[in-house]
């Protein structure tokens, strides 16, 4: 009898045992990861995702275009709210709903920051979207406010050279300035320390007001200092001889020390603007005129400036026509070496015999500090650098001085 009883309480314990390993592999089984290969997307409904994908491209669309300018911005964050409350529902069915919270407080950290920025609340003016469209030549800002009208003016060390006034469009207005109306001279010097300051002065017609500066580096438009230096030509003959066969011109312009002056060998010496030189990207013309004792002897093409880039007609089709202001800017030649390399002025374009030789660099600014006077200057600055050259008695070995013109 007891070898039966110890039998069934084996079976029975063998059957408990079993139970225990079926539930406890069944909740591994539960438990296990995605299979390998797979992820949240290759499981999500696609469908959902997709429509979730067009609601936040609609939702860019409208937040980047005039959709505010018609609505609103009360009106236009519901409609955006409303959108997005949209699309995360539908990411909510597709996918893990701790990745969605993750996703949808991620997003509202991005794009809440900028547009409540945009928001004004109450009466009392905003500025911004402060910016220069250089195609036009025009200084904009955007006002915002909830008021009907506003008034603005463009302040040059704290005095107006410029108003308007506006009506206020669903709590928005934007205003646009010439820079030919506006330009009293260059905000910052080559140091980027500022010299003149330009502002913005908004006053609501409910009595608020409010002024902000404008970024200097906006208001930067006057070449005020230009410098050329010389890299001689040479070819050699067959009988072994170098000769010099022209000078190839190299100019720098924008803003620099006037401590730097012609050196040896045809160079500059820009010891004391290293990085202390300041490019200006504005509209003006270069031209270069070479003289020897004040009669001159060559001038090259003339060279339009847009911004930083420079561009002329060459004498010749295989010429370069193009270059650009931030750095030393090869002047036009007359011809190419025999490589087509280089560009440079042939000697006897230039060259009638030894002595000083000056390099004008002259540069016509569109926008200059006096153009808004009563008596206009006209936006000219010349540099000269002066070198000796003897090619007739030394040739190669000329050391190109520099000289007085």
């Amino acid at each position: 009898m007891g070898g039966l009883l110890d039998k069934a309480n084996a079976t029975k314990t063998e059957t408990v045992d079993a139970e225990e390993v079926t539930v406890k592999v069944t909740k591994v089984v539960d438990a296990s990861p995605m299979p390998k290969g797979e992820s949240f997307l290759s499981t999500a409904n696609p469908i959902g995702l997709g429509l979730a994908g067009l609601g936040f491209i609609l939702m860019w669309f409208l937040d980047n275009y005039w959709f505010e300018d018609i609505t609103g911005p009360v009106p236009f964050g519901l409609v955006i709210i409303g959108i997005m409350a949209g699309s995360f529902y539908l990411v909510w069915n597709s996918i893990d709903r701790q990745k969605t919270i993750t996703l949808a407080v991620g997003y509202l950290l991005l794009t809440s920051v900028p547009y409540l920025a945009g928001l004004e609340l109450g009466s009392s003016p905003g500025v911004s979207e402060i910016a220069v469209n250089e195609d036009s030549d025009e200084l904009s800002f955007v006002v915002r406010g909830s008021f009907s009208s506003a008034s603005a003016e463009i302040l040059f060390d704290g005095e107006s050279v410029w108003s308007e006034t506006k009506d206020m469009s669903n709590d928005r207005s934007k205003f646009t300035v010439p820079l030919a109306t506006i330009f009293m001279g260059n905000s910052q010097n080559h140091l980027l320390s500022t010299v003149n300051s330009y502002s913005i002065r908004v006053a609501s017609n409910s009595g608020d007001s409010t002024t902000v500066d404008i970024s200097p580096t906006l208001l930067n438009r006057e070449v005020e200092n230009s410098a050329a230096k010389l890299i001689m030509r040479t070819d050699t003959t067959e009988d072994g001889d170098t000769l010099v066969v022209g000078v190839t011109v190299e100019a720098l312009v924008g803003m620099f020390s006037s401590t730097a002056a012609a050196s040896d060998g045809g160079e500059h010496d820009m010891t004391s603007t290293s990085q202390k030189r300041l490019p200006i990207s504005s509209d003006y013309t270069i031209q270069l005129k070479i003289l020897q004792d004040g009669s001159q002897t060559y001038e090259s093409a003339i060279i339009d400036v847009d911004g930083l880039s420079a561009t002329w007609t060459p004498t010749s089709s295989n010429l370069a026509d193009f270059g650009s202001t931030n750095g030393w800017l090869a002047m036009p030649g007359n011809t190419l070496d025999q490589n087509e390399l280089y560009e440079f002025i042939e000697r006897d374009e230039f060259f009638e015999d030894d002595g000083c030789y000056n390099f004008q660099i002259i540069v016509t600014n569109e926008f200059h500090s006096t153009m808004n006077d009563a008596s206009p200057g006209n936006g000219v600055t010349i540099s000269d650098n002066a070198w000796e050259l003897n090619f007739d008695s030394e040739e190669s070995s000329s050391e190109m001085k520099p000289c007085t013109a």
